[in-house]
């Protein structure tokens, strides 16, 4: 490797989520890519004598990345209650204080100055927990346009994959064949863009939510009959799928309850490979999905995009509806057994959003406002729950060739954590500390002395 372009030598335990080499001694980063990772003397020998060495003191990961986070609008939410200059833990107090406040947006909507102030904001805080990337699950056109302009401005830090929200049912869309004129005017697709930003599938609704007695069951709520809320019928479903299958688009749906889980997967397995290439989803698909669904969609290799999140959030008032029927909601184990690519996200800052507290909600079943764990059936460990914002959040952002693994020829994503989340006790992992982060090779948090 040329002097004139000297690699950075990185000493520290790795864990590198590579299943080929699960830990390393060191790795090395040139510019903004991986160039070596190994024992210190493995590394050494890949990039010359010439290179830097610096010694880490704690334990590096990669980069996580949260598959379900809305990003922008968080950031907007913050500057409505919150100081530019407030902390990380002030920032997570006052989204879980103000989650039922409908009113925070006001009546005017945000400039495009406002929407990169937004971002610039919002940022440094979920670099602060180890993120490094996030799926936007549901960007509207303003969205997207604050998206590009703090890409243009060069102030985008964090690698976003932004989902084009169809609100289909409204004045703006009203039915399918709106939502294929809007799309196919768009004159991109699934796909476009630059490992910083990128346009990924289209974001679509099946039912609605659980709380509220909307999501669309196989068997009825209550004595009534009633089973939820179908958003789209079927065979309009089926049509918008195939004709992005044929058109390049990718599709996510939102659908929470086990008729709409059903429903979305039979429109996915006919879609061919195309649910591979763009990376087709099932979004929460946690109440109540039976085993033949769950299957049928890994074996489609159906994305479960799920969010231990809405479950602590949810999980006590699923409970007073559903009694027992609750116990099993959001069932990752079951999809992890039946071979599906899991992604974890958090739907924040809404909702809850510290991968710490949601790698320990998955791993616990605990529920806010309960002393009894959800069924620990469905519980996972901590290494699953870092494959699924690591190596599962890459593949649903288009990235798995070169994001979520610490591997030569990746890009140089990683945070140094204080110690191991996989050797500490559990409880303990709320408080583990992220010291440093980097994207691409630069530096993007620094945990203050």
């Amino acid at each position: 490797m040329s002097a004139a372009f000297p690699a950075t030598i990185y000493v520290a335990p790795v864990v590198t989520m590579d299943a080929d080499r699960p830990m390393a001694d060191a790795f090395a980063v040139l510019c903004d890519r991986i160039v070596g990772v190994g024992s210190v003397d493995e590394v050494r020998a890949l990039v010359g004598a010439d290179a830097s060495v610096v010694e880490l003191s704690g334990v590096v990961l990669p980069g996580l990345i949260d598959a379900h986070l809305h990003m922008e609008r968080g950031g907007l939410k913050a500057l409505s209650y919150l100081p530019e200059d407030a902390t990380l833990a002030a920032f997570i107090e006052t989204m879980r204080r103000t989650f039922h406040d409908a009113d925070w947006a006001g009546a005017e909507p945000p400039t495009l100055d406002e929407r990169v102030k937004a971002l610039d904001v919002v940022q440094p805080w979920l670099h602060a927990l180890g993120i490094t990337g996030v799926v936007d699950p549901a960007s509207t056109i303003d969205e997207m346009r604050g998206y590009q302009e703090a890409h243009r401005r060069g102030r985008l830090t964090m690698r976003t994959l932004a989902m084009p929200y169809l609100p289909i049912g409204t004045l703006e869309i009203p039915d399918v064949d709106a939502a294929i004129t809007h799309l196919d005017g768009t004159g991109v697709s699934t796909g476009f863009g630059d490992d910083m930003l990128r346009v990924g599938p289209i974001k679509v609704y099946a039912d609605g939510e659980a709380l509220k007695g909307q999501a669309y069951l196989d068997e009825p709520w209550d004595s009534t009959g009633y089973r939820g809320l179908q958003r789209i019928e079927d065979a309009e479903f089926a049509r918008l799928v195939d004709w992005c299958a044929n058109n390049g688009w990718g599709v996510g749906t939102h659908a929470v309850g086990s008729a709409a889980i059903a429903a979305v997967t039979a429109a996915y397995r006919a879609a061919g490979p195309a649910v591979v290439d763009r990376r087709f989803q099932l979004i929460h698909a946690y109440l109540e999905p039976s085993l033949e669904t769950i299957r049928a969609a890994a074996e489609a290799r159906v994305i479960a995009s799920l969010q231990p999140s809405i479950i602590w959030h949810n999980g006590r008032g699923l409970r007073a509806k559903l009694g027992d029927r609750a116990e099993h909601a959001n069932p990752v184990r079951s999809w992890l057994d039946a071979g599906a690519t899991v992604a974890f996200g958090s739907d924040g800052p809404f909702f809850p959003f510290d991968p710490r507290h949601l790698i320990w909600q998955a791993v616990t079943r605990r529920v806010e406002g309960e002393d009894q764990p959800l069924s620990m059936d469905e519980a996972i460990t901590v290494d699953d729950a870092l494959a699924a914002y690591t190596t599962g959040a890459a593949y649903a952002a288009m990235a798995d060739d070169h994001r979520g693994m610490i591997r030569e020829g990746y890009i140089a994503d990683w945070a140094l954590w204080e110690a191991d989340p996989r050797s500490i006790a559990i409880d303990d992992l709320r408080r583990l500390r992220v010291l440093r982060t980097d994207v691409g090779g630069r530096t993007v948090y620094r945990r203050a002395a």
